[in-house]
């Protein structure tokens, strides 16, 4: 992960930030999520918040749900 500074300011009354080359969305994206913890804002390309973290090979550690404990599945009639 990498950190770059982008420039906010305002476009008629909104605000923008200008994201330098380092750190440019692909061409395709078009719209983006913005999600809010705190004081913090993590732009995202639109559908895709949960890719980086699947694409991570680091995201969860070599044991994480070796052993998981699972009822056992319910028998229920047809519909």
């Amino acid at each position: 992960m990498s950190v770059v500074t982008a420039t906010v300011f305002m476009n008629n009354k909104s605000q923008a930030i200008r994201i330098p080359k380092a750190a440019e969305l692909p061409n395709t994206t078009k719209s983006v999520n913005i999600i809010i913890q705190g004081d913090m804002r993590i732009i995202t390309p639109l559908n895709n918040v949960w890719d980086s973290w699947f694409n991570d090979s680091n995201a969860v550690s070599d044991d994480f749900m070796l052993s998981r404990e699972q009822p056992q599945m319910q028998e229920r009639e047809e519909l």
